[in-house]
């Protein structure tokens, strides 16, 4: 009954912080509604990651390929067909999770850093075949994308299209704590910690790695059907080799082994390169290109240096502190 309600409680904090976001960001430097949206985008997809890399043990570097198929999808059938937005955004979930199904299949073949460069390899070849196919547009992509529509009402501005996107994290994290705090989600974590043990125990060790593959891909398309919706365009940047590795340092930096790192992880990351975009050109004159991936770098050895659980793991060895000294 205790953790039951430990549990709602820190839904309800984090449902309260979601909803001061506008207060504060409209307020505080280097933060604005546009930055917090995508806050919100990257921790959608770096939550995917806490099931599959975090409790599975198992690396993907492929989250982007993901997010352009949901955006991608989303785009071409709002454009072409005049399908509503939020079923075409359900349309890409569905169909990443049955790419992600059957890639998995023989994805998972292999372990290790050939799994990471397997999947390395799949968002890259979707990022070179959408930008020569004429149906996504090449290069160019897919331009004019339709807002999305609630009750009747277009969700066109930062503000409401933080709502929304807030409304789909809070969402998809109490779902992706619920499964890990399951039978199936205690499964999952045996197979990330021991293989052998959990086969012998009668796990379905592969069944379980392709689920987890595509609840990753499925939140992952979400949040690139809502990016497309928000941003209006759909372009082949969407599946870049820097998009994945930033989903990847963004669940690291936050914390791996919880779905609160996924939040934490992405208001650490883009809190600094914000500050890095306005600081950096005055600091270095002159100084151009992608500050993002200097910041990227930083984080992540820091983080595996001297926070190997995250910063959600920091906040929850000092509970942990303050509890044994109550006790004491």
């Amino acid at each position: 009954m205790k953790l039951l309600r430990n549990r709602w409680t820190g839904y309800a904090v984090f449902l309260v912080a979601l909803l001061l976001v506008p207060a504060i960001f409209t307020r505080v430097p280097f933060y604005t509604m546009s930055v917090a949206v995508v806050m919100g985008l990257q921790a959608i997809t770096a939550l995917g990651l806490v099931p599959l890399t975090g409790r599975g043990r198992q690396i993907s570097i492929g989250q982007a390929g993901f997010y352009g198929i949901g955006g991608y999808t989303s785009a071409l059938l709002s454009t072409r067909l005049g399908v509503s937005p939020l079923l075409g955004i359900a349309t890409g979930a569905v169909l990443a999770a049955i790419v992600a199904w059957v890639l998995g299949r023989f994805l998972f073949r292999v372990q290790g850093h050939y799994l990471a460069l397997a999947t390395l390899s799949f968002g890259l070849t979707l990022n070179f075949l959408f930008a020569q196919l004429p149906l996504t547009g090449a290069t160019s992509g897919i331009t004019a994308v339709p807002s999305i529509s609630l009750f009747g009402s277009d969700v066109s501005s930062d503000l409401s299209v933080y709502y929304l996107v807030a409304a789909m994290l809070l969402a998809a994290t109490v779902v992706v704590d619920s499964l890990l705090r399951s039978p199936l989600g205690r499964a999952v974590t045996a197979v990330g910690d021991s293989p052998v043990a959990a086969a012998a125990s009668g796990v379905s060790i592969s069944a379980l790695r392709r689920g987890m593959f595509a609840l990753s891909a499925v939140l992952a398309a979400i949040s690139g059907g809502l990016y497309v919706h928000w941003s209006s365009f759909a372009d082949p940047s969407m599946l870049g080799i820097l998009v994945s590795i930033q989903f990847l340092v963004v669940a690291t930096v936050g914390g791996l082994r919880t779905v609160w790192g996924a939040p934490l992880g992405a208001f650490v990351v883009i809190t600094l390169s914000e500050v890095a975009k306005s600081t950096i050109p005055d600091l270095v004159p002159g100084a151009s290109g992608d500050y993002e991936i200097v910041v990227y770098g930083v984080a992540l050895i820091l983080v595996l240096i001297f926070l190997p659980d995250g910063v959600a793991g920091l906040f929850r060895r000092r509970t942990s502190i303050v509890h044994n000294l109550k006790g004491d």
